[in-house]
């Protein structure tokens, strides 16, 4: 991923890590758009139950047993 980069900002690589930093926010934004607090996106049924069903549930009783 890094040599296309660099391929791409024609060997110079600051503008390549500028690429990659822009890819980077972009995507975070994009992913930042989907939470929000007592709403939970999900693009498919399977989603949705792993983010409400039992494997949460194990993570929120794992994270209370470890405070």
């Amino acid at each position: 991923m890094e040599q296309a980069y660099l391929e791409a900002a024609d060997g110079d690589a600051r503008d390549a890590l500028r690429r990659a930093l822009g890819d980077a926010l972009q995507e975070l934004a994009t992913v930042s758009g989907q939470v929000s607090r007592g709403y939970v996106r999900a693009s498919r049924p399977a989603d949705l139950a792993r983010k409400l069903g039992r494997e949460r549930r194990d993570r929120d009783a794992a994270r209370a047993a470890g405070r």
